[in-house]
């Protein structure tokens, strides 16, 4: 669909329309008068705590064997490659 240019007319009435509400928007705004909370005295909240779950999953032993921990007192090495040189033929 090929929109074509609107005319001068509508054009001014697009700019008056946006430079008016901009002043509208600019206007103070009048306080409202503090509204009152009615009385609701005659409605009682009751709230109930539901019990926690009981976990019912069993217990799985989670420790890691000795051989497979690494000593406290080691620091992670970093591991450099080798260059890599390739000539062209």
């Amino acid at each position: 669909m090929k929109f074509r240019r609107p005319r001068n007319s509508t054009l001014v009435s697009i700019v008056v329309f946006l430079i008016s509400f901009g002043f509208w928007l600019g206007q103070p705004q009048t306080s409202k008068p503090n509204s009152q909370m009615p009385d609701v005295s005659w409605v009682f909240v009751t709230t109930t705590v539901a019990p926690m779950p009981v976990d019912t999953t069993p217990v799985v032993e989670t420790t890691l064997p000795p051989e497979t921990t690494l000593p406290v007192d080691t620091t992670p090495q970093t591991v450099v490659e080798p260059a890599v040189t390739t000539v062209a033929p």
